[in-house]
């Protein structure tokens, strides 16, 4: 049963991502090309592969998998106006360390907006542990600890697309 689940997730995400009609691929990453509908599927994709993994992680029958997508959801959409406006930070900031004159005078505010958009972030994670662990055994809410720690760690958190930010790595690799 897990695996026709988990089968029938992964298919489903592979056919919301898949490329119609094959349109061309930006080769930028989502956060910098200004997202759009790109961005809805990465975040969908990352939606479905946390629903997957807990359910995997959590042991959950098909329907608890649905009723915990379900909730997630409901927390990615809290998260997806704090993601836009980190995103449209660190434009700014993109812009200033290129030299642009007009954001130079923004790179403080713009630096505030992240540190509070991280701050914001959290306590939704914080939000989403608290209700997804409401009603379980010490045990399971453990687990789930342990996966959401992990799922974050590799860079796959849900977090505003920082963690999979191969290009802001660029800059402090120089």
């Amino acid at each position: 049963m897990k695996k026709l689940l988990i089968g029938c997730l992964l298919v489903s995400g592979v056919a919301f991502a898949a490329n119609p009609a094959g349109k061309a691929q930006p080769q930028a990453p989502a956060q910098w090309n200004g997202g759009g509908e790109r961005a809805e599927e990465m975040q969908h994709r990352m939606r479905m592969m946390l629903v997957v993994g807990l359910a995997d992680a959590l042991s959950l029958n098909e329907g608890e998998a649905i009723a915990l997508a379900d909730k997630v959801k409901v927390f990615d959409e809290q998260r997806a106006p704090v993601r836009e406006s980190m995103k449209e930070a660190m434009k700014t900031l993109k812009s200033a360390a290129d030299g642009d004159q007009t954001a130079l005078g923004q790179v403080d505010a713009a630096t505030q907006k992240i540190f509070d958009g991280r701050q914001q972030m959290a306590a939704i994670d914080k939000q989403m542990f608290l209700t997804l662990s409401k009603d379980m055994q010490p045990q399971k809410r453990a687990q789930l600890a342990m996966f959401l720690a992990k799922f974050h760690a590799k860079g796959m958190g849900m977090g505003g697309g920082h963690h999979g930010d191969h290009e802001g790595r660029k800059h402090f690799e120089r």
